[in-house]
């Protein structure tokens, strides 16, 4: 059959149809990537991490469209999907964060006097898969249907996971470190800046390398000391030897976990101590449990009930600690005083400190922070090359859906008495922020919105820590109407942090006045008197 010109166009424009879809399916993320400017890293010019490498983050309010799970939900209702008929398989290492979970199953096995089986009508086995690697090989292949993760981890495997075209999602943090983890130091080492030019060990691609690139680009290290110091660091096998380098004193600090670095610290005597731990940045490291997409469609309600069986988790260990660590020794094979250990190095998370976590309570998730911070930090490093964002890797409806069942459950921290600002304050942090005034004011400029928001993030992640903002001017004017305008200055970036962030204490804050007298540059020229017209900010422990 002879085709006329006009079914000869039509045919070849349907080829380029199906041709052009495929590649825009298949190929054609990494060029829009390219073309909003998140192009997928191969090597990357510049391997070392600073401030600058997260401002493009943000830190706005997520996109309600974006979050889901975040309202419409209540009660435990879940649309689509339903049970599993099999016992559901979860993953986990020897660590105790695992602990709620385990109280509530009776054990790891699946059995008729799990509370699982006994509340809830199905079955859990929990499986233990200490070596990451074989456990994402396991939920790959189906295996296993959540494994264990930490969130800076999650952002890697997320992006292993896409590049295969295999979906999954984090559906409940289970703890948050609260000391466990920390670096050890010499005592002469008082801040992160005095680690420049230091011996550091620590295991490469682990929470603990997470923690320390965390730590230096938070820190005021100029660019060039940060990469040196990134550079010199020596990695060790895990992170009991990176502690066993600096008992042999092999190294000036260590990053490491308990016991490792209380160990570390007693080994040394009065010439060691914990640098800085979890017990102050305590927002940083996170372990949560993540579930295949397919688990997730088929059996909703199934994961539901998971999430709320580990919630009774808590609540039973709360009622009768020494069985709930009976419980948890014998199935981890470890002692209870081992198990009371770890626990005491950690914080359980209930369904508030969930909420708050995927951002159930407004504003942006702190898990979203944490997820692209991590991403952000593992691509500049070469780890991962395929974008993935954080929303698209995560599901917050099972712990939406059990608002009811905890009506009115607040977060329980600690309480930080406001005081006054003391020469004996030993900051963790020292770094300086240039803020933008309206000239002759404390009007914020709207340029510098992001950085406040960066620093209500920084608040957020060092939970028990004060924040000491001293505002600065330049020489203009009369030495009282410069204190009174740095006094004014300092208050403003409190203020605004604390309507962005309105989970932060206002007693964390400590706001001082210094005027002209503290330049960091000749008042001479505009250039010098900008420089001048500045934050100073220093994170301060506030347990000493």
């Amino acid at each position: 059959m002879r085709l006329t010109p006009f079914a000869k166009l039509f045919i070849t424009l349907i080829i380029l149809g199906v041709i052009g879809y495929a590649f825009y399916h298949y190929k054609g993320a990494d060029i829009r990537h390219w073309a909003v400017g998140d192009k997928p890293a191969s090597t990357p010019a510049s391997q070392e991490v600073g401030r600058s490498d997260f401002d493009a983050l943000g830190n706005a309010p997520a996109d309600p469209a974006r979050n889901t799970g975040a309202a419409g939900v209540t009660g435990v209702a879940l649309s689509g999907g339903g049970r599993l008929t099999r016992p559901l398989v979860v993953a986990i290492n020897t660590w105790a964060g695992h602990a709620p979970g385990v109280v509530f199953n009776a054990g790891l096995d699946a059995n008729a006097a799990s509370n699982f089986r006994k509340r809830y009508g199905f079955d859990v086995k929990f499986v233990l898969l200490e070596d990451p690697a074989a456990k994402l090989a396991a939920f790959r292949k189906g295996d296993v249907d959540l494994m264990w993760n930490t969130v800076d981890n999650w952002a890697r495997e997320a992006s292993m996971l896409s590049e295969q075209n295999q979906k999954a999602k984090s559906i409940i943090m289970q703890d948050w470190s609260r000391g466990g983890d920390g670096i050890v130091s010499l005592s002469t080492i008082k801040s992160i800046e005095d680690l420049k030019g230091r011996k550091i060990a620590c295991t490469q691609f682990t929470p603990s390398h997470f923690l320390l690139l965390y730590l230096l680009a938070q820190s005021g290290l100029a660019t060039e000391d940060r990469v040196a110091l990134e550079k010199a660091i020596i990695f060790t096998q895990d992170a009991p030897a990176a502690a066993a380098m600096f008992k042999a004193r092999q190294v000036d600090a260590a990053v490491t976990w308990e016991p490792d670095l209380s160990a570390a610290v007693a080994a040394r005597g009065d010439e060691a101590h914990v640098l800085v731990s979890t017990m102050a940045a305590t927002n940083i490291i996170a372990d949560t449990l993540c579930a295949r997409q397919d688990i997730i469609d088929q059996a909703p309600e199934t994961l539901r009930d998971f999430v709320h069986g580990w919630f009774d988790g808590i609540e039973m260990m709360k009622a009768d600690p020494a069985a709930a660590y009976a419980v948890v020794g014998k199935a981890l094979k470890l002692d209870s005083d081992t198990v009371s250990g770890m626990l005491s190095g950690l914080k359980l998370t209930p369904y508030a400190d969930n909420a708050q976590f995927y951002g159930l309570t407004g504003g942006k998730a702190h898990y979203e922070t944490l997820f692209d911070t991590a991403f952000v930090i593992w691509r500049k490093k070469g780890l991962v090359t395929r974008p993935v964002d954080a929303k698209d890797w995560a599901d917050t409806r099972f712990i939406a859906a059990l608002a009811q069942a905890y009506p009115g459950q607040a977060i329980q921290e600690p309480k930080i008495a406001s005081r006054p600002a003391s020469s004996q304050d030993r900051a963790i942090i020292n770094k300086q922020i240039q803020i933008h005034f309206t000239p002759g004011s404390d009007q914020i400029m709207e340029g510098s919105y992001f950085v406040l928001d960066a620093l209500g993030e920084t608040m957020t992640s060092f939970g028990n820590t004060y924040l000491r903002v001293e505002g600065n001017t330049d020489s203009t004017g009369p030495n009282v109407v410069n204190l009174t305008l740095s006094e004014r200055r300092a208050l403003a970036v409190k203020e605004y942090v604390l309507k962005n962030f309105p989970n932060i204490q206002p007693a964390r804050f400590q706001t001082i006045g210094r005027g002209s007298e503290n330049p960091v540059a000749p008042n001479t020229t505009e250039t010098g008197r900008q420089l001048n017209r500045r934050t100073d900010i220093k994170v301060i422990l506030a347990t000493q």
